[in-house]
């Protein structure tokens, strides 16, 4: 009885995903390297759910939302790289 509480609360726990391994995941496959990550905090005055920034060498296409985190801004850093900034706000 002790196994299967255990194996039924293992499977319930694998039915709800990571959202920042999967958007990681997604990032990565597109070549690029994520540099921020926040959740459940703070940034720039606002309350954000997930915030995230990452970095793209070269153009690179990105849709407007990547699992649960929205388009907000896209800017270029001193090396000529653009940074992306996705959220959600709580």
């Amino acid at each position: 009885m002790k196994k299967l509480a255990i194996i039924l609360v293992l499977m319930a726990s694998f039915v709800f995903a990571d959202v920042k391994s999967d958007f990681t995941y997604e990032v990565e496959n597109r070549g690029c390297q994520l540099t921020t990550w926040i959740e459940n905090d703070f940034e720039s005055g606002v309350e954000w759910k997930y915030y995230a920034k990452f970095t793209c060498t070269g153009k690179v296409k990105l849709p407007a939302k990547i699992y649960e985190l929205q388009f907000l801004d896209v800017s270029y850093n001193l090396k000529g790289e653009q940074v992306f900034t996705y959220g959600v706000e709580k």
